[in-house]
């Protein structure tokens, strides 16, 4: 049995776009039928520009076994229904390792994760609450204000920047250019006269100009790592460009978008909220987690078979695309109990948001820390939030986004 097209259509963006926001914007009937009938079908993209059909797997065992699988599902042909992608040197991009494999991803990664690690990530801790006070209390002092446009976004973008040593004066335009690339299904994200190509140039030239200031004043920041490796010929210019061009697209969306789709997820559910209230001096890592399941910022993250597989009576064959969407798999109650309910102590919370295996999130344990640190401070700092008009989402498929929430303290 399969429905109409229209019923299971998942790559439209328009789904997205007019999600529903008491169910969380995602379409959960379509991911349901799909886990249940049909947990390996191959459907078709209508977008412009992109792969015209894909293997979709929708179950979460299924979607994690793809993920850690990189001898069969390799990620070098790009990790979107992109036709053509910005970290594919083939398509014209600059190489970067969320779309290498093998040994190269793992150079790659072995590089910068130093400067990733638990440990490092907890010395910025004290920066970061200074940055989410200040963004925090000039919004709170306003009243009503958009929490995207006002909070969400502030925080990450200084997060990356400061991680990547951009200039105070240059973060809003990079912000700009990262939203017109990661999100061009948003007309609203693009920039006016520029197509993606324009953006990515000035996105990679001033990659390079990044590497100069920290060859000038060298720090131990992540740029500083990517510098000394391109210096010592481990990296090439070209990687140096990509490395720059994930960091600030990853580090600028993922953050903003969870904590919109978490604090909306919290209007819906005031109990939660006070739950979290109440245990504002330090959030337990259990709503951190439930946060990510629940706001699932990335759709789906594409493969690409290098052999034939056989998954669920369905041959795939090699050079097939497939799509493991994380928020079906985010969503099986198989995996999680009662899963269209938030619930901030839910544990254990098996989640793929960032992801598992060779490729899991290199930036996973900033997201985590900013997620705090902002919901810590954003409940210091008020006695009641409510929401004010409706939500906007991004229209796009891939990255889930929320463009404005209106606030009122």
């Amino acid at each position: 049995m399969t429905p109409d097209l229209d019923r299971i259509d998942v790559f439209d963006p328009d789904v997205y776009a007019r999600g529903d926001p008491a169910r969380n914007g995602l379409p959960y009937g379509r991911y349901a039928w799909l886990r249940e009938h049909d947990p390996c079908v191959r459907l078709p993209c209508a977008i412009p520009g992109h792969e015209p059909s894909a293997w979709v797997v929708s179950r979460f065992d299924d979607v994690s076994a793809v993920l850690r699988d990189p001898d069969r599902f390799v990620s070098g042909h790009g990790v979107t229904m992109r036709a053509s992608h910005t970290t594919v040197a083939g398509d014209g991009g600059k190489p970067a390792m969320i779309t290498m494999d093998g040994a190269a991803h793992s150079r790659n990664r072995r590089l910068v994760n130093r400067g990733f690690t638990p440990a490092v990530i907890r010395s910025f801790e004290t920066h970061f609450r200074t940055i989410a006070a200040g963004v925090i209390d000039r919004a709170v002092a306003l009243g009503s204000f958009d929490f995207v446009g006002e909070i969400a976004s502030q925080l990450p973008m200084h997060a990356i920047s400061d991680l990547l040593g951009v200039p105070e004066a240059d973060r809003p335009q990079l912000a700009r250019w990262t939203n017109a690339v990661s999100s061009p299904t948003d007309p609203d994200y693009a920039l006016p006269g520029e197509d993606i190509g324009d953006v990515l140039g000035h996105i990679w030239d001033y990659g390079l100009e990044l590497a100069e200031l920290r060859r000038k004043n060298p720090g131990t920041d992540v740029m500083s790592t990517i510098v000394d490796a391109a210096d010592q010929e481990a990296l090439t210019s070209d990687e140096l460009m990509g490395f720059v061009f994930t960091l600030a697209a990853a580090g600028n969306e993922t953050t903003r978008n969870s904590a919109s789709h978490a604090l909306l997820a919290l209007f819906h559910h005031p109990e939660q909220m006070q739950w979290l209230r109440e245990r504002a001096d330090r959030i337990p890592d259990s709503a951190i987690e439930e946060m990510l399941r629940w706001s699932t910022p990335v759709v789906y993250m594409r493969r690409t078979a290098i052999t034939d597989v056989e998954l669920h009576d369905r041959h795939i064959a090699a050079g097939d695309v497939v799509a493991a969407f994380c928020a079906s798999a985010n969503f099986d109650p198989d995996e999680f109990a009662d899963p269209q309910d938030l619930r901030l102590d839910r544990s254990p919370n098996r989640h793929v948001t960032f992801a598992v295996g060779p490729h899991v999130c290199l930036g996973a344990h900033v997201a985590r820390l900013e997620l705090r640190v902002l919901f810590e401070e954003l409940i210091r700092r008020t006695g009641t939030l409510r929401a004010t008009g409706s939500v906007e989402y991004a229209r796009d498929s891939y990255l889930r986004g929320v463009k404005r929430l209106g606030v009122q303290v």
